[in-house]
């Protein structure tokens, strides 16, 4: 009887594998969402390999019998498609540049369109009206963070250069290659990056060539590794992605397909949070329109206290009307839309680091009240902070 039982238990058990390139902060926090679902499905027992070789690990794959992979690695496009073809192990992808040839297999996604609006919005905001996008990702592949940025600066009318791994190297980016990518480029530019070590490494590239960051060269990742951003000089802003929920998403979704192997293919979206952690690498308080961009600086530091724009020109020994001008014409907006949204922003990363009242939240922030916290949210992201909360708060 007994033996029965664990037969039956043992046919029942998922045999569930989250395959990654690294161990990344962002890779963890995808973990942890994997974990988090695993807890609800006692039947699931999970194995986790990080490797950068882009096949299905031999490790997870030949010895042990798998029902589902969860991956954010797809270089290896044949020992995928056979995989996928013979049927027995179900995948999901996580990761957002897919090879074209796998385009049909299930994934999660983060909105990258929304993620690419958010960085070109700061770096419009900054002054800089040439854009740029490097990757780490091979030929073949479609790389919707790309794409995001592209369609971004085409809406805006502001050019957008791109740099792939597949231009430069078969292994990696080729750092002399780089070098001569950033060094060519018009100057000033605001470049968006695959992930914080791509980010790295572009600094890195402008330092060869002699140049100054961010004075010639933004960098800004498009995932925030904390501890990465914070252990270079200068320090690098970064986009705060849901990566947890991806990973929560992710086994929820291969659940679903290990139930039935008939369930739709098309990617789940997630919407980011709209958090971008403004650090060194794109603090423009040094460019061009100096005045403008430090008081970009001042609002950001002072904008979630009783600041207004009249304070701000005091601050920094101009007239209000100057101010204004000079503002309209770097930025494309007004000092007080700049206070609103650095208010906004704080609002937003409170309402989801905390679980402070609304009142409280709104006179941190400098709305004053927990109505106009509602309505500027409303404005902003058409759905309420309560919403907000519930839909990106793990």
């Amino acid at each position: 009887m007994m033996q029965s039982m664990r037969v039956r238990n043992d046919r029942e058990r998922k045999r569930v594998a989250i395959q990654l390139r690294d161990w990344s902060e962002w890779c963890r926090q995808v973990v942890r969402g994997v974990q988090r679902f695993a807890h609800e499905r006692p039947a699931w027992h999970l194995y986790v390999d990080a490797t950068a070789h882009g096949r299905p690990s031999r490790v997870l794959g030949s010895d042990i019998a798998l029902d589902g992979i969860v991956t954010g690695v797809l270089d290896d496009v044949r020992a995928w498609r056979q995989m996928v073809g013979r049927g027995r192990t179900k995948v999901v992808a996580f990761t957002a540049a897919v090879p074209t040839r796998l385009s049909s297999l299930p994934r999660v996604r983060v909105d990258d369109a929304k993620v690419a609006a958010a960085i070109g919005r700061h770096l419009l905001a900054g002054g800089f009206r040439r854009l740029a996008y490097c990757s780490s990702t091979l030929a073949g592949m479609d790389d919707a963070r790309l794409r995001g940025m592209c369609d971004f600066a085409d809406a805006h009318d502001v050019p957008c250069d791109a740099f792939s791994r597949a231009a430069s190297h078969t292994t990696g980016i080729h750092m002399p290659t780089l070098t001569r990518w950033v060094k060519k480029l018009p100057k000033p530019v605001g470049i968006a990056t695959w992930n914080m070590a791509v980010a790295r490494m572009v600094v890195e590239a402008c330092n060869r060539a002699g140049l100054q960051v961010p004075e010639q060269v933004a960098v800004v990742a498009w995932d925030d590794d904390p501890m990465l951003a914070e252990t270079l000089e200068p320090t690098l802003s970064a986009v705060v992605l849901p990566a947890e929920q991806l990973g929560y998403e992710a086994a929820r979704r291969l659940d679903h397909l290990m139930t039935d192997p008939a369930a739709p293919t098309a990617p789940t979206v997630i919407e980011p949070s709209g958090v971008l952690r403004i650090r060194q690498s794109s603090d423009v308080s040094t460019l061009e329109n100096r005045d403008v961009h430090l008081a970009m600086q001042y609002i950001r530091e002072h904008g979630t206290e009783p600041l207004k724009v009249s304070h701000v020109a005091k601050a920094l020994g101009i007239s209000r009307r100057k101010l204004e001008q000079n503002f309209a014409r770097v930025t494309g907006h007004t000092p007080h839309g700049a206070i609103v949204r650095v208010r906004l922003d704080r609002a937003k990363q409170l309402l989801l680091e905390t679980d402070w009242t609304l009142e409280r939240i709104a006179d941190r922030c400098g709305m004053g009240t927990a109505q106009s916290l509602r309505r500027l949210m409303s404005q902003d992201e058409r759905m309420t902070p309560a919403e907000y909360r519930r839909r990106f708060a793990t």
